[in-house]
């Protein structure tokens, strides 16, 4: 009696173990789920980046009196810079540095550069 007891709670731990290991129920994160959050993200970036690409035209042409082709031109080249160089660096960050150390550094890099940082207070 004995041995069939623990044949069955042995048997009962493998299957326990099989589901448990082998549990397909998990719930998933990232993948299908976050587009639509990523395409409307996107889709408000872009229409706030068209909406203040007029007000820094009338910026450059006021203060820094260039003509409204040149500032154009002035801000076209910094989009296609800012968009071709952040394909770059997470190139880069991702194969060599990874996403956390990225992260930290980023935002370390951000605090120290920070206008509102106590060092700059005193320049304005």
């Amino acid at each position: 009696m004995e041995t069939h007891l623990n044949q069955e709670t042995s048997s009962m731990d493998a299957e326990l173990q099989s589901k448990l290991l082998h549990d397909d129920h998990h719930v998933q994160k990232g993948g299908l789920r976050t587009m639509p959050f990523i395409i409307v993200n996107e889709a408000f970036e872009s229409i706030a980046s068209h909406g203040l690409t007029m007000n820094m035209i009338f910026y450059l042409m006021e203060v820094y009196h260039m003509e409204a082709a040149t500032g154009t031109s002035v801000l076209y080249v910094w989009s296609a810079l800012s968009n071709g160089l952040s394909i770059f660096g997470g190139l880069i960050s991702d194969s060599y540095l990874g996403r956390f150390r990225v992260i930290a550094i980023g935002s370390l890099f951000s605090l120290i550069v920070s206008p509102n940082h106590p060092i700059f207070i005193f320049y304005h």
